[in-house]
């Protein structure tokens, strides 16, 4: 009986442990379904009434980014850039066709023939347009191959067009081109660098080391870590130098960072005739020797004047450095502002094309201009078929030689690699989209990646798209605003010393525009007397000198389709007799404008004119609203800037194209671009001579039309410019804006305005109705403000309107 109740009491602790442990297990899945529950109304709250895509979170978000950078399509777009494997088959064509007799990029391509670079080639507009729009066959892809020919007779560079990708079975010369083009126009390679900067850094060293020690406290081999350098040129054009020679000036900097602010007065001029090297002239302390041998003669006769300088000592007080200074503003530590997507992106990026809200269009970056886009479309309605940069210059003024002749078009330095990536949370938000890009050189065995050669994301400007705010019931009290957000697609390169953001931007109304920025280092200039009247003294040893920034664009506008007129409305003063006034025969004077039909090219290259401002408009002659207005697109330029030099002097005949402020041509496949890489050593013959463009003088009255724009600033640097210029003030864009296009602004259909109006219509008191059309006023887990103002306004509806 005893071990029967022992057994009992047991089995009743059993029972009683079980029930505590099932009662534990439904508390606990209760406990998971509210948290469950919850979270699933807290994620509906934040969505209420959105269209936006789910957000991310960040390892999703990394993921999509990393798939879509290191994916090509099999089938690419027709506009996206060559892919790795149309590369190989072109390589595979080219290398075996035994005409060429090609080197590979590893061999030495002395007196050889190798491919300088390959890239796209876009098919004519119309098959283009045909496929687009009209369902037809999609165009055969098609690469455009620079081959350097060294090792003919007579050595030329080909052109050619290799096609059909990605497995090529022929090829042929490009329409535009001639067939040869003169070996003598080719850009420098890194051959011709690398022998170049050798030849003279030895050369100076043997035979003038011991003058270098003395001028400068550093000599150019064997120096440790007090070197002087070779590391920046500038070409002498034929027209300059009077000789259709390659002729080099070699500058002589300090090297350390950054090099180009701690330049030495000591330049050469070197000539390179078909690989064999002769300096002809040196320049030191503001004076031309006809050899290094005749300075050194003056030298060793103590014949020289001459202040010493000593090398930089290089730490992070050092001017030309970027190191941190040491005061840092007050609540520098808290760090920078930034912006999150609170809903996910509301952009699209797939194989180089964008879809954001009524936005669509596809970019590539090419290697010899630079950014382009592509088939540009607000609400389905193409705007341009094509938007790209063509042409960066930079021209120069000095006393010294080597400034006074550095004229740089830097389509030589090839601007598409020039992109060299760009940094996250610096030169884009963290949360951008970032795509590579590849390219094809000399140098190239596969096909180089420049990782975040773009970038993509969509920005608050912290500016209202619009807004009015009738406070009183006289004015029938409302207030109604839209934040301005905008995409930005962004590249940015960097070319020798300088650096230069493009944007494309695109608004909610329509609105576009296309900016560029440039940045970096000034090309510093030895400090001398005589540098005054072209530089501003910047530091102990350097002036600024002062230059001008020049940046050409191609705008292959279809508004309302290809065929397009340009017209300007002429704005002038109009006075006629006031008989309104007590005073005999009083007149009164007003603004107007009148409609200017450009008939032809030549009628179409504008030259700015602040006494007759203008509008520029681009229009179908049959697409009118209802009122008879013509449907039109208007071109603002911000940065229209005067050449100053006189037409046809030195390298002027290069930018012949920064003539005109803009000019409309008819659109012709055989004038795809308005310079060349070629642009530097051409200037006798140009390849491309924009002049033809206009001077055939055709009528541009319904025809497919593309505006050329050029636009620039002048440049004095100042103290300010140290280290760095910095992107303030230095902007410059033009920009796209519907003009009778819509019937009103497109924006007026956005979901992220903001309305507030009384209850009842003009009755204050009633309390104030606030319109979000379903957006949250905040996310709490993110808010980070005290601001209660839409709390303060349901009990005081004073703080808004007034009876």
């Amino acid at each position: 009986m005893a071990k029967g109740g022992l057994k009992s009491s047991s089995l009743n602790r059993y029972l009683i442990l079980l029930i505590v442990l099932l009662v534990i297990v439904i508390l606990a899945l209760i406990t998971a379904l509210v948290v469950v529950i919850n979270k699933s109304e807290e994620t509906s709250s934040q969505n209420m009434q959105s269209t936006a895509s789910p957000q991310l979170n960040s390892q999703q978000f990394a993921r999509e980014k990393q798939i879509f950078q290191n994916n090509e399509p099999n089938d690419p777009p027709i506009f996206f850039d060559l892919t790795k494997s149309e590369v190989k088959g072109i390589q595979k064509y080219l290398y075996e066709e035994s005409d060429l007799r090609l080197v590979r990029p590893t061999d030495n391509k002395t007196n050889a023939s190798y491919v300088f670079t390959m890239e796209l080639y876009l098919p004519n507009k119309t098959d283009v347009l045909n496929f687009l729009d009209d369902n037809g066959a999609k165009p055969a892809r098609l690469a455009k191959v620079i081959i350097f020919r060294g090792d003919v007779e007579n050595p030329e560079i080909n052109e050619i067009i290799v096609e059909p990708l990605p497995n090529p079975t022929s090829h042929r010369p490009v329409p535009d081109r001639p067939e040869s083009i003169r070996y003598f126009y080719r850009p420098m390679t890194d051959q011709d660098y690398d022998l170049a900067v050798k030849y003279v850094t030895d050369e100076v060293d043997m035979k003038a080391g011991n003058f270098t020690q003395t001028a400068f406290g550093a000599r150019l081999k064997d120096c440790g870590d007090t070197c002087l350098a070779f590391r920046y040129v500038s070409s002498f054009s034929p027209t300059s130098s009077g000789e259709e020679k390659r002729k080099i000036w070699y500058w002589l900097h300090y090297f350390v960072e950054y090099y180009l602010l701690n330049p030495v007065d000591f330049s050469l001029m070197l000539t390179n005739d078909g690989g064999k090297f002769s300096i002809d002239t040196v320049w030191f302390s503001g004076q031309k020797y006809d050899s290094l041998e005749g300075l050194m003669d003056q030298f060793n006769q103590d014949k020289l004047s001459f202040n010493s300088s000593t090398f930089p000592t290089e730490d992070s007080h050092l001017f030309s450095t970027l190191h941190r200074r040491d005061k840092a503003p007050h609540h520098s530590e808290r760090r920078d502002p930034v912006q999150f997507y609170p809903d996910g992106q509301r952009y699209t990026v797939k194989d180089r094309h964008i879809e954001y809200m009524d936005w669509s269009l596809d970019f590539r970056l090419s290697t010899g201009h630079g950014p382009q886009i592509y088939d540009v479309k607000f609400r389905g309605n193409r705007i341009a078929y094509e938007i790209g940069l063509q042409e960066i210059s930079v021209y120069y003024s000095g006393n010294s030689p080597q400034q006074k002749f550095s004229d740089y078009l830097d389509s030589g330095e090839l601007i598409g690699p020039s992109a060299q990536g760009l940094i996250p949370g610096v030169d884009c938000p963290e949360l951008a989209t970032f795509v590579s890009a590849f390219h094809i050189t000399e140098s190239s065995l596969e096909p180089e990646e420049t990782i975040n050669a773009f970038c993509v994301f969509e920005w608050n400007t912290g500016e209202p798209l619009r807004r009015h705010y009738s406070k009183t019931t006289f004015e029938s009290a409302f207030y109604e605003g839209m934040q301005k957000t905008v995409l930005i697609l962004r590249t940015a390169m960097t070319i020798a010393n300088y650096d230069y953001l493009v944007d494309f931007r695109f608004f909610p109304n329509g609105f576009m525009e296309t900016k560029t920025i440039p940045t970096g280092f000034i090309l510093a200039n030895a400090f001398s007397e005589e540098e005054r009247q072209f530089a501003f003294q910047l530091h102990d040893q350097i002036v600024g000198n002062y230059h001008l920034h020049l940046f050409h664009f191609k705008v292959d506008l279809d508004v309302g389709g290809r065929s397009n007129r340009y017209e300007t409305l002429d704005i002038s003063s109009y006075t006629e007799s006031n008989p309104y006034s007590t005073e005999n025969n009083a007149n009164y004077t007003q603004g107007h404008w009148t409609h200017h039909l450009r008939e032809t090219e030549s009628e179409a290259a504008y030259h700015f004119n602040f006494d007759r401002p203008k509008y520029h408009l681009f229009y179908s002659q049959n697409k009118k609203d209802k009122y008879g207005n013509h449907k039109a697109y208007r071109l603002l330029v911000h940065g229209f800037t005067k050449q100053i030099l006189p037409l046809g002097v030195n390298k002027e005949p290069s930018v012949s194209w920064a003539r005109y402020q803009t000019a409309v041509t008819r659109h012709k496949e055989t004038e795809r671009h308005s310079s060349s890489m070629y642009a530097m050593f051409d200037t006798l013959d140009p390849i491309v001579n924009f002049t033809s463009f206009i001077s055939d003088n055709e009528t541009i009255v319904d025809e497919d039309l593309v505006t050329w724009i050029s636009i620039g600033t002048h440049h004095i640097p100042h103290t300010e410019d140290l280290p760095v210029v910095t992107t303030t003030g230095m902007g410059l864009s033009f920009s796209l804006q519907p003009f009778n296009f819509f019937p009103e602004d497109p924006a007026m259909t956005s979901s992220n305005a903001v309305r507030l109006a009384p209850n009842t219509k003009n009755v204050p008191s009633s309390g104030v109705k606030v319109s979000r059309h379903g957006k949250l006023v905040n996310i709490d887990k993110c808010r980070i403000t005290n601001n209660d103002f839409y709390e303060m306004l349901k009990n005081d509806y004073s703080i808004v309107f007034t009876e």
